[in-house]
């Protein structure tokens, strides 16, 4: 009975290959198990502009040693994700799966960490701020950002006095602050 067992599990592994741990959830966090997990973005999340500062501060953490990113993003946008663990001096892998469940982007720990929410979702910005041509927006376009969305308020700056009077404008409205007579 023992030789029999022995015998299938030996053509099992011939046919099958090394018995992994986890198979599906190493699938999922692009080859790592759960627990190693500090930050993760879904393929959509990991593709949007504002991905990188959550990634940045992801890799900021001291458990955080790796970023490992999904073959199917990108290249103009992997880059970006190089540069960034190239910059913080971090270890950077890319990893091809074709799993429709895998994670665009791992912030990962060579040892457990046991994180409870590790999938981070991107908030968008609203359609008026995204395409703007330069940042400067005026004190109601400035205060509405900094509630909707704290974090990305670093990327702007608010209009003076005299940026107005030299005749820049709110990027986001295309609109003088006071609209008086010497604007």
């Amino acid at each position: 009975m023992s030789k029999k067992n022995e015998l299938e599990r030996t053509i099992e592994f011939a046919l099958k290959g090394t018995p992994q741990i986890k198979p599906e959830e190493k699938k999922k966090w692009l080859g790592e198990f759960r627990e190693r997990i500090i930050l993760g973005l879904t393929m959509e999340d990991a593709r949007k502009p504002e991905a990188l500062s959550a990634v940045r501060k992801g890799l900021q953490d001291p458990m955080g040693e790796m970023l490992i990113v999904n073959n199917n993003i990108p290249m103009d946008i992997m880059i970006n994700y190089m540069k960034l663990a190239k910059e913080m001096d971090k270890e950077y892998k890319s990893i091809a799966t074709n799993e429709k469940e895998a994670m665009g982007v791992v912030v990962a720990s060579r040892s457990a960490v046991e994180r409870e929410d590790v999938i981070f979702e991107i908030k968008e910005l609203p359609e008026k701020f995204k395409h703007i041509k330069h940042k400067e927006l005026c004190s109601d376009c400035y205060t509405e950002l900094q509630q909707l969305e704290p974090e990305a308020i670093k990327g702007f700056k608010k209009l003076s006095f005299l940026d107005k009077m030299m005749g820049l404008y709110c990027g986001a409205c295309r609109r003088d602050e006071d609209g008086g007579p010497l604007m």
